[in-house]
């Protein structure tokens, strides 16, 4: 009994990776636009690469359209010629911000030379975003500020939004300008991330003062970063207030996340023009 059951058990394993190979490869036998990887998963940031090759002398041209979350982006579409059945088409492609709302899809769909579709293959890429993606994707909007412990939130505070732009520039829109006091006085320029590339430690903030050509970096510990929120905080020297005020005194500020929209305005009722004494290099911080 114990031999018939390991006869059955082989041949049982014989047939399973029999028909898993009869699958497998006729995807590869059956698909007349091959590709080397059929999914993909990676970070906001990341390059999806994948070798396209053809199974069919009738194709003339591969295109390549995208997809998120089962829309077509418009205006992304890109078109290579097909000479021949042994050309090959490496595709590289950065996953950028947004392409994380949902399953990510690349089809590359070869036409013959009438432009009629003769087979179509789809790279499917689960997608991550990271700390970075994350603080580039939206603005922020302060909402809460605490000094020391106590609320030290005013309301000329709640309309100061902070744009944490993908090339590394930060820019300031103050709001209303008659509660902006002095920050109508500095140049904002850049903005330094630090952290793994999926999760945030630290962000840099570097401005210039009044008129000076010698940044001001300051530094703020992200204590806690989501969709929705982002709590910053940064040490003070406000010793000169007295007790019990200290050179390092907590200052912690929450963010909310809000849609990136035209209505964002830099140095709002200013001239940006004019805020541009020092030379700014965003990235070389």
């Amino acid at each position: 009994m114990k031999n018939v059951c390991k006869v059955i058990g082989c041949i049982s394993c014989m047939l399973l990776m029999f028909f898993s190979c009869e699958k497998n490869e006729s995807i590869h036998h059956d698909a007349k636009v091959i590709l080397d990887k059929l999914l993909f998963s990676g970070y906001t940031g990341d390059t999806v690469r994948a070798t396209v090759t053809y199974g069919n002398s009738d194709i003339k041209k591969l295109v390549i359209t995208k997809w998120v979350n089962g829309e077509q982006i418009s205006g992304y579409e890109i078109n290579v010629p097909v000479n021949n059945m042994s050309d090959t088409y490496e595709f590289e492609q950065e996953i950028e911000v947004g392409d994380e709302e949902g399953t990510l899809i690349y089809t590359f769909s070869g036409y013959s030379v009438e432009n009629k579709l003769i087979d179509a293959s789809d790279l499917a890429i689960s997608v991550t975003l990271t700390d970075f993606g994350r603080l580039s994707k939206f603005d922020w909007n302060l909402t809460e500020q605490t000094t020391n412990g106590d609320d030290t939130t005013t309301d000329a505070m709640l309309d100061n939004v902070y744009r944490l732009n993908n090339d590394l520039s930060w820019e300031y829109d103050w709001g209303d300008p008659a509660g902006a006091g002095l920050d109508v006085l500095n140049q904002y320029c850049a903005w330094k991330y630090i952290g793994t590339e999926l999760k945030a430690d630290s962000v840099y903030l570097i401005r210039f003062g009044f008129l000076s050509t010698t940044p001001t970096i300051d530094k703020y510990e992200i204590l806690r970063l989501d969709d929705a929120n982002l709590w910053i905080q940064t040490f003070m020297d406000l010793s000169w207030l007295g007790d019990p005020y200290t050179e390092e005194t907590p200052v912690v500020e929450k963010y909310v996340a809000i849609p990136k929209s035209s209505n964002f305005t830099p140095y709002r009722g200013e001239n940006p023009a004019n805020y541009s004494w020092a030379p700014c290099t965003p990235g070389n911080y």
